[in-house]
């Protein structure tokens, strides 16, 4: 990994080639889409705004070009990788020059919740543009099935997801530029600032109010009824990830200072395999964290 942050860092063109290729296979192996996000926050971190766009700019037309050949739909490619490039390039801007990892989550977070408003306001009913969406895909599927498949089931399921995806998609989407712009500043700091990641990334929180404000969104979904508790339950979603975001904060400082803590941390992640509930804990430590104060209770006894 080291290897390829350094491939990017040594030249806009190295930079606009390796984002090309890796948001090309994208279109085939998802992950790839992390590493292109992560190629346009990486030179932008470093070397600014205008550094950053020209790379985005130079790698779009390729990038339209070969969807065009391949794909058979050039604004398609184009508009995908943009999807793909501006939150992380966004994120990363904020990120330099606040040079605050914890208001740059902030930042990612309000983009993500402006996009359940942005729906919910552009769409008259979100949950049936998903479902509608969502039976085109599936319906060929189950002509091809005929008495196999249990209609009844795959309706209900596909009612409760489309009910769910506005918030599913911000939530998702969340994921995926933090995840890009955590990978740009650990290749940042493995070239320029060895052992700053982790000292930074441990010290990510949220401001206090996001929790009670998560508690008051909770509290109107589980009391509320019909649009208000649907709407309240997507906005949940990605305010969620945020927290499971300091949650893995909090756990890597705690065990950071343990003198079993690699082992500990190793059990969670290998945990988190088999026992998904798991995030929703780690979700609960970050959410607490602006009143209990995880770290100093552990960090300073042994620092």
């Amino acid at each position: 990994m080291n290897a390829l942050a350094g491939f990017i860092m040594r030249g806009r063109s190295q930079a606009i080639l390796m984002l090309s290729l890796l948001t090309m296979l994208s279109w085939l192996l998802s992950l790839a889409s992390l590493l292109a996000a992560a190629t346009v926050a990486l030179p932008t971190l470093r070397r600014g705004c205008k550094e950053g766009a020209f790379v985005v700019l130079g790698a779009l037309p390729v990038v339209a070009l070969a969807g065009q050949f391949t794909l058979g739909n050039a604004l398609q490619a184009g508009s995908y990788s943009l999807a793909l490039w501006l939150p992380v390039f966004g994120t990363a801007i904020v990120l330099r020059e606040t040079a605050s990892l914890s208001v740059a989550v902030l930042f990612a977070l309000g983009l993500g919740l402006i996009l359940v408003i942005g729906f919910y306001v552009w769409m008259d009913d979100p949950a049936t543009f998903w479902g509608d969406n969502l039976q085109t895909v599936i319906q060929p599927v189950i002509e091809r099935r005929g008495g196999e498949v249990d209609t009844q089931i795959i309706n209900q399921t596909m009612q409760m997801f489309s009910t769910y995806a506005t918030g599913a998609v911000a939530a998702g989407s969340l994921v995926t530029v933090l995840s890009s712009l955590l990978i740009a500043r650990w290749w940042q700091a493995n070239l320029y600032n060895p052992g700053g990641f982790r000292a930074e990334f441990t010290q990510l929180s949220l401001p206090w109010i996001i929790s009670p404000a998560f508690l008051l969104m909770a509290l109107a979904t589980g009391t509320t009824g019909g649009g208000t508790a649907v709407f309240s339950a997507n906005l949940v979603m990605p305010i969620l990830m945020a927290f499971v975001l300091v949650g893995f904060a909090v756990l890597h400082a705690v065990c950071s200072v343990l003198p079993s803590g690699r082992f500990w941390l190793a059990g969670i992640y290998v945990g988190l395999m088999f026992l998904a509930p798991m995030v929703l804990l780690i979700a609960v430590i970050g959410l607490t964290d602006p009143w209990f104060h995880w770290r100093p209770r552990f960090v300073p006894r042994r620092s």
